[in-house]
């Protein structure tokens, strides 16, 4: 289980479907928090974020903003957010607000935005078929039978 709020950070995004896939990355980030597994009255989800892919594919994601949702509870006020994230994640954030504009994903329940600084790498996939073939005739790709 992650112990830090950068090593939830990282964990989460290890799973997360690739940015080649955003609808599904986007429902995966609304349901999925980084507490993980554990039944607080409190969860923390990455809001927003800025993927950069590099031409080997490798790929980077900043964190623009996070949610903290009272989960399946009413509306809180600032304070009782901010004691979370520094008890469970010691973030102090500055730019903390609660959202009156409804409920967190598939009502989730009352939340607040804030930022953080998190950065999450992932080096290029390697792959499972090799580009040089010694088969003139093979397929792109294809390296021909081994002897």
């Amino acid at each position: 289980m992650p112990q830090t709020f950068l090593q939830a950070f990282e964990h989460l995004l290890s799973r997360a479907p690739g940015p080649v896939f955003p609808r599904a990355r986007q429902l995966y980030l609304r349901k999925y928090a980084l507490e993980g597994e554990l039944d607080t009255p409190f969860r923390t989800f990455l809001l927003e974020e800025e993927i950069q892919e590099s031409q080997d594919g490798a790929v980077r994601s900043r964190a623009i903003s996070f949610a903290v949702v009272h989960w399946h509870g009413p509306p809180l006020e600032r304070q009782r957010y901010a004691a979370y994230l520094a008890q469970q994640w010691q973030l102090q954030p500055g730019d903390l607000t609660p959202v009156d504009s409804g409920s967190w994903f598939r009502g989730g329940g009352a939340w607040a935005r804030f930022s953080a600084v998190a950065v999450y790498e992932r080096a290029a996939a390697t792959t499972l078929v090799s580009p040089m073939t010694t088969d003139p005739e093979a397929p792109r790709g294809f390296a021909g039978p081994s002897r």
